[in-house]
């Protein structure tokens, strides 16, 4: 993050187009200049999505309407925006689509440039073009449409729409119309009236490249009523001209397996991004909210103690991919590398642990069936003599079942050792390492996090959580706090995880592999089921 120097003692603003909902469409240069964000000034359209994958060290400022708030004024916005840049902060200003297509961007800059702030734009998808391809709607096509037309149908009440529909005809190709749901009747009758063929076809798209999107494909004279009969509401994309019948022939994205599926993911910002990406595959959209994190212990003088002591270990033991990266962290502090574990034999609760080892160039030598606790103790105890001894490297939650299931009828000797804490999102401040202004901050920020939380599963916008651990389901509780978890449909890995779901009332969802592709394929069913429909074979 850039610091005060001389040249941005003002700090600078980056008005970014967001797309239109899908995180995955937001560009390169966008997401490293949200990840380099001190504020960001979002809008309401930007995608939930989009939403938790703002910076967890930013500071969050909503512009628009959500959950019952009421949008802020232009003029507000743009004083806003120079404000933060006046304290010498980096600001973001998220848009939804693109800043400079109907989204005022250019409002937005003249008061910086009368005090002087730097600015840059980085454009956005639009959605006028996105939503359409995520229909299977090209905007042009050789032969058929050569050009296209984008409007606005906003317009101020009881005044007629601007819109020159006798033009629009005669230059022929597509028009995109945007913004213009309260006006479709007024639109496909321009356009008749125009002397536009009552056939041509005609397309509304409700919510593109999101959970939600919802796409009806008819005639321009047809189209009202057939979005009507399907319920369309805004935000949705008009799309009118011969492209639109494409709709009926390249449509994909509905046709996936999880479209529709908003889904929350709780794991740790570090791990998430391989059970993110498998569920956006299958055609999730997917939040991004970490419930806990994690965070080595101060406990490198123990460490040293017993990798003095290693020669006299049959196994060393992990129970998770974050207890590998942080004994690896802790060696760092200590000046030591992997020459300091000997020929000592390695444990591992299952395979994502087992890949965190062979990151580091280790291979485990026992491995459960079963991704559990239980089932990594009864293996050692299987595998191990009277006498013996093993070290456990976890987080300071474990669970004792792991030690009373090795030391079930043979004298195993378990060293515990509790190299990170495991945080959940209740108690997320460190306060003895923050400024004053630092810890006021991150309590705004956590507190914003949460009530944005509540109020997606209060207007039921969260169709399925994912949850890895116990530790997950709690962190997620203190997040939601007030929330009717009864309403939540939980997918969780193990039993453990699915009994503590269960504990604060959720509709828990049991994978049958101790992965996240079982995972995934568990969500899979449930969203089928809910659909009352027959899931695929996955």
């Amino acid at each position: 993050m850039e610091g005060k120097t001389q040249a941005n003692t003002q700090g600078k603003v980056y008005l970014v187009g967001a797309g239109p909902s899908d995180p995955e469409l937001l560009t390169l240069k966008g997401l490293r200049v949200l990840q380099q964000a001190q504020v960001v000034i979002y809008d309401a359209l930007i995608g939930h999505g989009i939403y938790s994958m703002i910076p967890q060290g930013a500071e969050k400022i909503a512009a628009g309407k959500r959950a019952g708030s009421h949008t802020m004024k232009q003029e507000d916005i743009n004083r806003l925006i120079l404000e933060q840049a006046q304290k010498g902060r980096r600001v973001v200003r998220l848009k939804g689509g693109d800043p400079f297509l109907f989204g005022r961007g250019g409002e937005e800059l003249e008061l910086l440039i009368r005090h002087q702030i730097p600015y840059e734009i980085v454009p956005g998808v639009t959605s006028a073009v996105a939503a359409a391809a995520y229909a299977g709607i090209p905007v042009t096509y050789r032969g058929i449409s050569s050009g296209v037309h984008i409007l606005t149908g906003h317009k101020k009440q009881d005044e007629p729409l601007d819109i020159d529909f006798e033009s629009l005809v005669r230059a022929g190709g597509t028009t995109v119309v945007l913004m213009g749901m309260s006006a479709l009747h007024e639109i496909a009758a321009g356009f008749l009236q125009a002397g536009m063929p009552p056939q041509t076809p005609a397309a509304v798209i409700e919510q593109g490249t999101g959970a939600r999107q919802k796409s009806v494909v008819a005639s321009l004279a047809s189209i009202v009523e057939e979005a009507g009969r399907h319920s369309l509401r805004a935000p949705a994309v008009i799309v009118i001209g011969a492209v639109a019948a494409c709709g009926k022939r390249y449509a994909w994205w509905e046709k996936l397996p999880l479209s529709g599926c908003r889904i929350l993911v709780t794991r740790p910002a570090a791990r998430s991004g391989a059970l993110a990406g498998l569920l956006r595959e299958q055609g999730a959209e997917v939040l991004e909210i970490p419930a806990i994190r994690t965070q080595a212990k101060d406990v490198g003088a123990q460490l040293l103690k017993v990798l003095a002591e290693i020669g006299t270990y049959r196994y060393l033991a992990f129970t998770s991919p974050a207890g590998v990266e942080h004994f690896f962290e802790l060696l760092d502090r200590l000046e030591m590398d992997v020459r300091c574990i000997g020929q000592v034999k390695l444990a591992a609760i299952g395979s994502a642990t087992g890949d965190a080892l062979r990151k580091h160039g280790l291979r485990p030598q026992l491995m459960p069936e079963r991704y559990n606790g239980a089932a990594l103790g009864r293996l050692l105890q299987a595998s191990m003599q009277d006498g013996e001894k093993v070290l456990l490297l976890r987080s300071s939650m474990g669970s004792r079942e792991l030690v009373e299931q090795i030391q079930a009828k043979k004298q195993i000797e378990v060293t515990d050792l509790a190299i990170y804490d495991t945080i959940t999102a209740e108690n997320t401040i460190d306060a003895e390492n923050m400024t004053d202004a630092e810890n006021t901050a991150d309590t705004a920020n956590t507190m914003e996090t949460n009530a944005y939380l509540r109020a997606l599963l209060e207007e039921g916008e969260i169709d399925l959580v994912m949850f890895t651990s116990a530790s997950t389901v709690r962190g997620f509780a203190a997040m939601a706090q007030g929330a009717d978890y009864t309403k939540v449909n939980a997918v969780c890995i193990g039993e453990m995880t699915a009994k503590q779901a269960c504990f604060y009332g959720m509709q828990a969802y049991l994978s049958e592999k101790e992965t996240i592709e079982s995972m995934v394929q568990a969500a899979v069913r449930c969203a089928f089921r809910r659909r009352k429909q027959d899931p695929p074979n996955t």
